[in-house]
Formats: C-alpha cells, structure tokens, sequence
C-alpha cells in the first residue's frame, strides 16, 4: 500500500486535468472525480461499489448513496486528496452527485462509471 501523489498518479496534474475535460465533454457527467482506494484494482466501465461512513478513522456497515471521490474542479484539492487518501489505485470516476462528503472537495457519486484508470 503506497500513498499516492499526482507524480505518480500515471499523469502530470495538467494532464489529468485534461483527461477530466475530456471525459465531460465525451459523457456529459455531472460531476468527475479520482478516487484512490487499496486492494481492488479498477477497470474501466460501471462500477457497483458504494462506500461507507467512517467514524472516527474507523469504517462502519452503514452504506453511503454511492461512491466517494474528491470532486475534479480544484487542482489543489487533487493534490492534498494525494496525500490525504492511502491506496495503490487510482482511477477518474464519472456520475451524478447525490451529496458531498465530510471530507475537503469529496463528493459521493450514483450511477458511477471509471472513465480513465491512472494507477
């Protein structure tokens, strides 16, 4: 398990930034964001994952109405997200916005698709 950051992301943060606009222009999501989570590697399509609250660092049964991820509008939000978040894989998530999460720029998304696989 590594903590990733956006030089090692696959990218250069303007290029990721790219992929972003890219993936709205092509899918007319509402929202994109990049996820990083451990153990499971992503694949390109639908994804049927939801995340769960966290309490006090630690991961509850309560299910969330989605998947989280750190909301693509602010590069800098990108790069403390890399140092904020621990896992091996990195992907740009697409869907709508149910609701925005607890942390700095997350939001939980429904009907999420992995449009670009980073790491």
């Amino acid at each position: 398990m590594n903590s990733l950051n956006p030089i090692n992301w696959g990218k250069l943060p303007e290029e990721i930034l790219n992929s972003i606009e890219a993936a709205k222009a092509e899918y007319g999501w509402d929202s994109i964001g990049i996820r990083i989570q451990e153990d499971i590697p992503f694949t390109v399509g639908p994804i049927n994952h939801v995340s769960h609250v966290w309490i006090d660092g630690e991961e509850t049964d309560e299910e969330l109405p989605g998947i989280c991820t750190i909301s693509a509008t602010c590069i800098n939000i990108l790069c403390k997200a890399a140092t904020c978040y621990i896992g091996d894989h990195v992907a740009i998530i697409a869907g709508d916005v149910v609701q925005y999460g607890e942390d700095l720029g997350e939001v939980i998304m429904s009907d999420a698709e992995v449009v670009e696989v980073l790491v």
